[in-house]
């Protein structure tokens, strides 16, 4: 993976509270920032995935819900 460089200003009490917290999770300001911005990022990613999901299969994933509020089957209700 290459990497790149990027700049942001940023005001100095923004910039203090990123460090605090940084320092908080024995991390650099780069490795919090990139951190957050890729947790960011998985959590739009993930919210796409669980919305294509449902467009999918939503019906089937609405039967299974409804299975799992079912009481457990025992092996003689299966017989």
């Amino acid at each position: 993976m290459a990497t790149r460089m990027l700049s942001v200003r940023i005001d100095s009490d923004s910039l203090e509270s990123i460090k605090e917290r940084a320092a908080a999770r024995d991390m650099t300001v780069q490795e919090y920032v990139v951190t957050t911005l890729q947790r960011d990022e998985f959590t739009e990613r993930y919210k796409e995935a669980v919305l294509e999901t449902f467009e999918l299969y939503g019906d089937v994933l609405a039967e299974a819900d409804l299975a799992d509020d079912a009481p457990p089957r025992t092996q003689a209700d299966a017989a």
